[in-house]
């Protein structure tokens, strides 16, 4: 048995703009800028309101110079796909739902690289790099290990006999295990849950490609701009382990006394049957050093983890400015 993991991401949807000018419908609208995303390069982005809140979040991907599509929370589709609409008819761009067009599936581990570059024609070298090959497409995702978001297409008439193969070579673990990995790596996902809740710093992900500060106007840029350049984010992001295997979202973060401080936005269960947790925490409390606990009784407490990252940084992939 391979030391790769599987996973069907059937969570995620498939939004893909094409024909006319996605890139510069999109360019108006989302955080990432369009200008660096090519066949080899995606990038993570976000759709904002108004206000600097985040929509969703999704990676962006380019099938041809002039077909971009975005991957996506499946919850979130609605409300992307019904905003850039408004805009579709300015740029002569159509935008189409194609996520039943494949089949979506994560690997991770060591030999993640050497599998999708045999059974599916590549292995992207750079985190957020992708590949595309008569099989589908294979985007390099950040992780401890090799792990990659893969487009299967199910048009190609070899894709069955890929997916089985893979299948064969692979260990099959549940979704939960794919959340595990972002968790560890403090990606955050903002779905039809989370979507308005948190400006993209809270979230840190000024600090792991997902925002340019370079790009120009987005929606809700004047926000975010000023957040990040007059340092007023009041709570950000953080990885934690917590002392329990049960609890349900949504779930609250509560100092020593009781006191709520912020709040847990994603939940995965480790080996050991216990979870660990990506939570948004107001940062007057963490300067004060106190303990947190995830019920206000202060009785199932919550370990902070390092980041893999500095996260009041700014990250910029592969030499592009952030």
């Amino acid at each position: 048995m391979s030391n790769v993991f599987l996973t069907s991401l059937d969570h995620l949807a498939v939004l893909e703009l094409q024909g006319g000018q996605p890139d510069k419908l999109l360019q108006g609208q989302i955080t990432a800028d369009l200008r660096l995303v090519n066949t080899e390069q995606a990038l993570p982005g976000l759709l904002c309101n108004l206000k600097g809140r985040v929509v969703s979040s999704f990676e962006v991907i380019a099938l041809a110079s002039d077909h971009l599509a975005l991957i996506l929370p499946a919850s979130s589709l609605e409300a992307v796909q019904s905003h850039l609409a408004k805009y579709q008819p300015f740029f002569k761009t159509q935008l189409k739902e194609t996520t039943s067009d494949y089949q979506i599936i994560g690997l991770s581990g060591k030999e993640v690289p050497a599998l999708t570059s045999s059974l599916i024609g590549a292995w992207p070298k750079h985190e957020y790099q992708q590949a595309i090959t008569e099989q589908g497409l294979v985007l390099n995702l950040p992780g401890p290990q090799p792990r990659a978001l893969i487009l299967l297409r199910r048009d190609v008439e070899s894709s069955a006999a890929t997916l089985t193969k893979l299948q064969g070579l692979t260990n099959q673990v549940a979704t939960d295990c794919w959340h595990l990995l972002d968790i560890k790596m403090g990606r955050a996902q903002v779905d039809a849950k989370l979507t308005d809740q948190f400006l993209p710093q809270m979230l840190n992900y000024q600090a792991t490609g997902a925002v340019s500060f370079k790009k120009g106007c987005y929606i809700g840029q004047e926000i975010v701009a000023r957040a990040q350049f007059l340092g007023q984010v009041k709570k950000r992001l953080h990885r934690a382990h917590l002392t329990t295997g049960e609890l349900a979202l949504p779930a609250g973060v509560y100092d020593a006394e009781g006191k709520q401080q912020g709040e847990i936005i994603q939940l995965a269960a480790d080996r050991r049957g216990e979870l660990e947790a990506l939570a948004v925490i107001n940062q007057k409390a963490l300067d004060d050093n106190g303990s947190f606990f995830v019920n206000p009784e202060c009785t199932i407490k919550m370990i902070l983890h390092k980041l893999p990252y500095d996260p009041l940084g700014r990250k910029a992939l592969h030499g592009a400015e952030a």
